[in-house]
């Protein structure tokens, strides 16, 4: 028999951009949403277990559609309960691992409830140039490309990643550096899209922004030294775009200078402005946008720099209400999981955070540990914490 659960007196916040519901109840059965409402339409199960969230709004479970679970299995998996510990139940990995069967055997044994609760994982690996800005399967020219995808394919990932500019983090490496061609990207995407596999392609720069683009890739990740003819391109390609825009951010540049890395610090001051400005002119445009991390990265990271991203997207113009929308239903939709993930709505896997403070009010509140009251995962309350009032 599945358990049954219910959660009263909430305020709602259900991802789909729509209006705040108050007074809300979600009734949920076994792993899923069975029902959404206000009390007076909801039948509350009542042999099931009742969570009063009276004061409190309840948001879908938080997205992190750009990390990179490095450092082997082990530091993978505190990474994924430190994460689900700050709201965050949906983590997509875009390197780190060597073999994209690492990774999936990580995912896999996560959904068979094998290491404990985590954030639930979705697989990506890379495919990637000879001295290329990205690490892991190495392939070049189109033929030899289109192997290596066939591999990752055969490994059961879920979606692949590659680079078509250079980037920040190597000494000897400048953004502008062209990674891929557009013959070796439009081999790579055709023959992830010819088996349902989405690609997320690293850019920062031209000419790489447009080969990614004109190549059909699903998403553009960093995009910090984005320009308008990319932009035009990614409205018209309807391509999702993860910004990361803790990467370029005033804390993320004293970090990598205190670091001793003055060529990471003297790249990112120098996208600072211009990284932000196209993300205000996506907002305008309409692309999606979705949210990604680039974590962990370099020391002090915290699992909830996650929800500090959505703070970085409000400063560039977006509400509170779309940056929600962006870490929930946008980047589900950007990883091809919205069918189940995403929203609360009934159908949905039940991964939702109830938040003592109003999100829409200060989405600090969702960086503050005590402010996550209740974490809960494909219907399990994998976190319980008192109020903090």
């Amino acid at each position: 028999m599945s358990v049954r659960k219910a959660i009263l007196n909430a305020t709602l916040i259900d991802g789909t951009g729509g209006r705040p519901l108050r007074d809300a109840v979600i009734a949920i059965e076994g792993t899923r949403i069975d029902d959404v409402g206000t009390a007076r339409q909801v039948d509350v199960p009542l042999d099931g277990e009742l969570i009063d969230a009276a004061g409190s709004t309840v948001i879908p479970g938080l997205f992190d559609c750009h990390m990179h679970l490095g450092g082997g299995p082990y530091k993978a998996i505190k990474t994924l309960r430190d994460t689900l510990n700050m709201g965050i139940t949906t983590v997509a990995h875009v390197g780190g691992f060597e073999r994209g069967a690492d990774v999936v055997a990580l995912r896999d044994a996560i959904d068979g409830g094998l290491v404990g609760p985590c954030s639930r994982l979705v697989a990506g690996a890379v495919v990637a140039a000879t001295a290329g800005h990205v690490r892991g399967r190495v392939a070049d020219g189109p033929w030899e490309v289109r192997r290596a995808v066939r591999e990752q394919r055969q490994a059961n990932v879920d979606f692949i990643k590659t680079a078509a500019s250079g980037g920040f983090w190597a000494e000897h490496e400048e953004c502008w550096w062209r990674d891929y061609t557009f013959e070796e990207l439009e081999a790579l995407v055709d023959e992830a899209h010819a088996v349902g596999k989405r690609v997320a392609v690293h850019a920062h720069t031209q000419p790489g922004l447009n080969n990614a683009i004109r190549a059909e890739a699903d998403m553009i990740h960093h995009g910090a030294f984005i320009d308008d003819e990319a932009l035009r391109g990614m409205a018209e390609g309807d391509l999702f775009f993860v910004p990361t825009l803790r990467v370029t951010s005033e804390r993320n540049i004293a970090i990598k200078e205190r670091a001793g890395c003055p060529w990471e610090a003297r790249k990112m001051a120098e996208a600072h402005d211009i990284h932000r400005e196209g993300v205000r002119k996506a907002r305008r445009m309409g692309i999606r946008i979705a949210v990604g991390t680039d974590l962990p990265g370099t020391p002090p990271w915290q699992a909830g720099d996650t929800a500090v991203e959505l703070t970085e997207l409000v400063a560039c113009g977006l509400s509170p209400m779309e940056a929600l929308v962006a870490a929930t239903r946008t980047s589900a939709e950007a990883l091809g999981v919205e069918s189940d993930l995403g929203t609360i709505e009934p159908g949905k896997v039940a991964d939702l955070v109830i938040v003592a403070e109003d999100p829409l009010t200060s989405l600090e509140a969702l960086t503050v540990e005590s402010n996550l009251v209740v974490v809960m995962k494909a219907g399990e309350v994998v976190v319980r914490r008192e109020q903090p009032w």
